[in-house]
């Protein structure tokens, strides 16, 4: 039997309808994707019903069809028999199995670590793949940041933003196997856990973050948004966990079994932050381990990026690497694009970009750049139209009284009406129609407005979904660039609209 032909059992544990026995290409849920000999995989959701495209699969090449209606695989079945059709219980589950079969379970032979919270992932799995690296251990990374290997930034195509779907994950996967890397970082989302996305990894350590309100719209209780969440820690070996969240970290510690680690300022914690003081070119801290006290200074800014450098010490802790090991690269730490991100330019007052786009991570970029001299202090904040509306208000009621002018405008918008979406948040202010609050529905605009508002000493901070590459416009990924918009404003017409 060939590498790539398959016995139908050897895929799923379902019943079998055609042939008994296939070569298979690849695998994909989407029928415009497929080509010949690749198998499809009908994914029922709330939008689409993958089985109504069954027959445009064939026609594009596919070989094998597996799905949950029997009925309708059945009927096919008749009509197309040299086409194996098998009949599962759960077609994602499925989808991830057969995924990590055809690319020769790629996991296995990798150091898995999967992330998981509200906010700090993409910090978090950066500054694991960051200390890795320069220990030696050569790791790839998937997220929000991109895919990235050992060295630099891949041109995988991303078809979700953050945890990809499973054929994706087991062809990166494969990629980082085929480079001889050692290790792998993923960003591991609620919603991908839930799907089944990451199905059949056995991590060999989850690191939780924190947990706040968020994908409220899909999970619909914070409780189930949790229970997603803990399922990460179900199919890991080792935990790291943030002793500093009360919402999740107790249910974790309860219900994993396997050697678990805890980080925070939390005078209970494995890894304890101290003596935290941010300057203008970092943090400084005393990391207190095993009774031990060591001085630490890094790259990051905030008490928040303290913590999420802690999880990253005590993940590469957790992989065999020595403390003493940990911290001598920590000083040389690589940090994620749009997480506190400083932008070098002529401008006359400084500009500082971070991801915020929750009323958590919103309130701790805040606190951060308080601490930073400046003369007034000028934010963009947004709400994101694809995401829970009730969010949105909660954006303004953290930004008032802390910020001495605020934009608001959108991010992806998807079809959510704009100025319904800027509506949405001014409803959180208590005095909406402040002169110092304003208005841009489009997020270019609202970025030029900001620094229409700027004067010499002061410090614009531009928050919100501004990474990742894309806008969200209806169903399209519309391309976008942060520093393109930033960069287009200090041009030739800047210099002259300042001298005016």
């Amino acid at each position: 039997m060939n590498s790539n032909e398959y016995l139908m059992k050897d895929l799923v544990n379902g019943s079998v309808w055609g042939p008994k026995s296939q070569v298979i290409s690849s695998v994909t849920y989407d029928s415009r994707e497929i080509s010949q000999d690749d198998a499809f995989v009908c994914i029922t959701g709330e939008h689409h019903n993958g089985h109504l495209y069954i027959e445009q699969a064939i026609k594009n090449g596919a070989t094998t069809i597996i799905g949950t209606e029997s009925d309708s695989l059945y009927t096919y079945s008749k009509a197309f028999p040299g086409v194996s059709f098998i009949h599962v219980e759960d077609s994602r589950l499925a989808l991830a199995h057969v995924s990590s079969l055809l690319f020769g379970s790629p996991s296995e032979s990798l150091y898995t670590i999967g992330v998981t919270g509200t906010n700090g992932k993409t910090t978090v799995s950066t500054f694991i793949h960051s200390l890795l690296n320069d220990l030696s251990c050569r790791t790839g990374c998937l997220g929000t940041a991109g895919i990235w290997d050992e060295e630099r930034k891949t041109d995988f195509k991303q078809t979700v933003p953050t945890t990809p779907e499973a054929p994706d994950i087991h062809r990166v996967l494969d990629y980082f196997k085929q480079r001889d890397l050692k290790a792998a970082v993923i960003e591991s989302t609620s919603i991908a856990i839930e799907q089944k996305r990451l199905a059949g990894i056995d991590f060999n350590v989850a690191v939780h973050t924190n947990l706040t309100p968020e994908h409220l719209e899909f999970h619909g209780t914070m409780e189930a948004y949790k229970e997603a969440k803990l399922k990460l820690f179900d199919q890991a070996k080792r935990a790291v966990v943030n002793l500093d969240d009360p919402v999740m970290s107790p249910d974790i510690i309860k219900r994993f079994d396997g050697s678990l680690m805890t980080y925070g300022t939390h005078e209970s914690a494995d890894f304890r932050a101290d003596n935290i003081r941010t300057t203008i070119e970092g943090t400084s801290f005393t990391l207190i381990f095993d009774d031990l006290h060591y001085r630490v200074d890094a790259p990051v800014f905030g008490e928040y990026n303290i913590s999420n450098l802690l999880a990253a010490i005590a993940t590469c802790y957790q992989m065999g690497h020595s403390l003493h090991d940990i911290l001598s690269v920590v000083w040389g730490i690589t940090c994620p694009e749009g997480r506190y991100q400083l932008v070098d330019n002529e401008a006359p007052f400084q500009i500082v970009l971070d991801y915020a786009h929750t009323p958590d991570a919103l309130a701790t970029v805040l606190n951060t750049v308080k601490q930073v001299p400046h003369r007034r202090l000028i934010v963009m904040i947004t709400g994101v139209g694809l995401r829970d509306p009730k969010k949105r208000p909660l954006m303004a009621e953290v930004a008032e009284g802390i910020s001495d002018e605020i934009v608001v405008s959108v991010d992806q918008p998807g079809h959510a009406n704009r100025q319904e979406v800027v509506n949405d948040v001014l409803k959180g202010f208590k005095a909406p129609n402040s002169p110092h609050i304003h208005s841009q529905l489009h997020r270019e605009d609202a970025i030029h407005y900001a620094f229409d508002l700027a004067e010499p000493g002061d410090l614009v901070l531009l928050t919100g979904i501004g990474f990742g590459g894309y806008q969200i416009i209806g169903d399209e990924r519309v391309p976008y660039s942060e520093m393109d918009v930033v960069d287009a404003y200090f041009d030739q017409d800047y210099r002259c609209r300042k001298t005016v």
